[in-house]
């Protein structure tokens, strides 16, 4: 499920993303929820993972948890 305003330059499976989230080339997204404006950098790996509003996650960045415990990032943050 994909908002407004998002720019995909990689690829995202089985996610939720709101309005302005902003995927990096090279990045895989899977299993994650991606609030507005969060912005994950080039060549990542993202799965079970649950950003709050205006994240930054920057390039090269490996983030994986679990179904029953997915990986919470609060808001403003910077990763």
């Amino acid at each position: 499920l994909i908002a407004d305003g998002c720019v995909i330059e990689g690829e995202v499976e089985n996610c939720v993303l709101f309005r302005g989230v902003k995927i990096g080339k090279g990045t895989k997204v899977k299993n994650s929820i991606l609030m507005q404006d969060t912005v994950i950098g080039k060549d990542c790996e993202i799965n079970y993972v649950i950003t709050d509003k205006n994240v930054n996650i920057c390039n090269n960045r490996l983030l994986t948890s679990s179904a029953a415990y997915p990986m919470y990032i609060g808001k403003g943050a910077s990763v």
